[in-house]
């Protein structure tokens, strides 16, 4: 099963007099019976898990790069 779009990149750009700020918020998750929040489906084998926690990583990298471009960071 593949992970699309857990997460966004929030950018406020920056001015002269206020730097710019970057948030990540969570766009896709399911609530469990006890209030915790899931951000992958259950999986039933490592594979699918591996492939889960990849797609998560993969996708906080990408945020990474947007934000390091947001602040202009060399």
């Amino acid at each position: 099963m593949q992970l699309f779009g857990a997460f966004e990149l929030e950018i406020r750009p920056g001015t002269p007099e206020n730097p710019a700020g970057v948030k990540i918020a969570l766009l896709r998750y399911t609530r469990g019976e006890d209030g915790r929040l899931f951000i992958t489906p259950e999986c039933m084998s490592y594979d699918e898990i591996e492939g889960q926690i990849n797609a998560l990583q993969d996708e906080l990298n990408e945020l990474r790069d947007r934000a390091r471009r947001a602040f202009q960071v060399t």
